[in-house]
């Protein structure tokens, strides 16, 4: 609207009358974490508008308009760029200067030293996978979480504690200083400008863009003299060109910015979000110099990882976590991966049309999820289920978020819990009790969470939204008296025993609950089982270290 009121402004001021009509885009009404699947979400019902000779002129931000539009609609002029930059907003104000300041002044920072200002296993909020993606590389121990809406509300989230930093663009924020709707408080978060030779913004970013017919451009040449801004064209349009070069920036989250003779290019590569949720750092292709010099070269995959046979002493797991296996390798612990349960969606049990697309989002419920499995289902779900696409999705631990992550959907709470209590626990602190809560679950979960939230007053619906069905295993590579056994659940327990295989002596196993129902199978009366008290692979990096002192001292002996 701020945007549509400056085209107002600029045509009303040359005498032409016009009239504002609002119109709301699939974007505006989903606080769902997932951009990437529909390219254009802002632009379409506008556009349509435009085709169906309902308005004579759509106004957009530049950087939402792809690089492909409908062959009837031409971009009639350019309104005069604003600023190009993002800016890192801290909740905490002792990280330099705060956001009034920066909206003051014209110092930028290196990513790498604004980077720093965050610490270890920070949350940040933004569902851009351009920023996802310049972020991750650098920093790969951040978590990313979706928070949508107006600027307003993603700085509210910010204060609330929902994440610890979110990345928006300045011109936005300069707009609403202007405008005087920035409160004190959010003037006063801690901020950084990122320079743009290091972090080039969205192809297009600070600028407005006006669309109208094709077969109308010339009747309107008179608007476009009056709105266009040629070196702010000249710039947009080279981004956007190189943009489509390299694809669109679907598949290679791209930045991209022309100042008069010079670009900045920066292009992650296509496997980025695989890499990431599986521990491991990726390179990008980086350019800032002369445009008539752009080569780009697209950032090489990496390459996948490979199970090469262990030698000696090592932990096989059932949580199939690549990350994890990364992480321990890294610290000298061999893992192998064996999965040992499949997951079955129940489709049918799912709800669906339950959202009225005229109520307050912030009655919309929470979509809980308790797993990685519950996460992969909810994503299958979410491509034919609208309205489970749309609403907030909330992740126990980082496993489920990286999980949902690495299939396109960024969460918008992660718990950080180990376990139902502790997740019950988060949510009774966290989340306001008028909160709907929808919670998918597997056909032998156990009821604590349900029960524990239901008590607290929580409106929570319960389904079987999944099943754990044993798979087939006919061998695995386990020496039952040097190897360590790590159970991700009761029914990975069940189905390690039914596929009769070797069942050593040291078991770890995740949660109190999964340990009391392996005590009940007779198959591991002889084994040692312990439960992960704390971080996975911390917990796991001490127990082994430890357990390589016990072994070496009776070797001793």
């Amino acid at each position: 609207m701020w945007q549509a009121r400056q085209v107002e402004k600029l045509l009303n001021g040359k005498g032409i009358e016009t009239k504002i009509v609002g119109i709301s885009t699939s974007g505006d009404r989903s606080l769902g974490g997932d951009l990437s699947s529909d390219v254009g979400q802002f632009i379409h019902a506008v556009d349509k508008q435009l085709i169906d000779g309902e308005i004579d002129l759509a106004v957009h931000s530049s950087k939402d308009v792809p690089v492909n539009i409908d062959d009837s609609i031409d971009c009639l002029a350019y309104l005069e760029r604003g600023s190009k930059n993002d800016i890192l907003l801290f909740a905490r104000t002792d990280n330099g200067q705060t956001l009034q300041e920066v909206l003051s002044g014209q110092e930028s920072f290196e990513v790498e030293t604004a980077l720093n200002f965050l610490p270890k296993g920070s949350t940040v909020g933004t569902v851009s996978g351009r920023r996802q993606s310049f972020l991750l590389s650098q920093r790969p121990d951040l978590i990313p979480l979706a928070v949508r809406g107006r600027v307003e509300t993603r700085l509210k989230r910010l204060q609330e504690g929902r994440v610890d930093c979110i990345v928006l663009a300045e011109v936005g924020l300069q707009r609403l200083l202007n405008a005087e709707v920035l409160e004190p408080y959010m003037l006063n978060f801690g901020a950084v400008r990122l320079s743009h030779h290091q972090w080039p913004t969205a192809p297009g970013q600070g600028a407005i863009s006006v669309h109208c017919l094709s077969k109308d451009k010339q009747k309107h040449a008179l608007v476009r003299s009056l709105l266009n801004h040629q070196p702010t064209e000249e710039a947009v349009v080279h981004e956007r060109a190189i943009l489509s070069s390299v694809g669109g920036g679907c598949l290679y989250p791209a930045g991209i910015q022309v100042e008069e003779q010079n670009v900045t290019v920066k292009i992650s590569p296509e496997n980025w979000r695989t890499v990431f949720c599986q521990g491991r750092s990726f390179s990008t292709f980086h350019y800032d110099g002369d445009l008539t010099d752009l080569q780009i070269t697209l950032p090489e995959e990496t390459s996948e990882i490979r199970n090469d046979k262990i030698e000696g002493p090592k932990i096989v797991s059932t949580l199939n976590s690549d990350r994890l296996s990364l992480l321990l390798q890294s610290k000298g612990i061999p893992v192998v991966n064996q999965s040992v349960v499949t997951l079955s969606p129940n489709y049918s049990n799912w709800p669906s049309q339950f959202l009225d697309p005229n109520s307050n989002r912030s009655s919309w419920p929470y979509l809980v999820l308790t797993s990685p499995f519950a996460a992969r289902c909810a994503v299958e779900i979410s491509q034919k289920n609208e309205d489970i696409k749309r609403i907030q999705w909330m992740a126990i631990g980082e496993g489920t978020a990286r999980a949902c992550f690495r299939l396109g959907v960024t969460v918008s709470v992660c718990a950080q819990a180990r376990n139902s209590k502790e997740f019950a626990k988060f949510i009774i602190e966290k989340i306001p009790k008028s909160t709907p809560l929808l919670l998918p679950r597997s056909d032998v979960a156990p009821s604590f969470l349900n029960d524990a939230l239901t008590s607290e007053g929580y409106d929570v619906s319960v389904w079987t939204g999944y099943e754990n069905q044993m798979k087939s295993v006919s061998m695995v590579d386990i020496d039952s008296e040097k190897d360590t056994l790590l159970l991700s659940s009761s029914s990975s327990a069940r189905s390690w025993v039914e596929n009769a295989l070797p069942i050593p002596t040291n078991i770890l196993c995740m949660g109190q609950s999964t340990k009391e129902h392996i005590e009940t199978l007779p198959e591991f009366s002889q084994s040692i089982v312990e439960v992960l008290d704390g971080p996975t692979a911390e917990f796991i990096s001490k127990w082994w270290n430890k357990r390589g002192e016990i072994d070496a001292n009776t070797a001793e002996n």
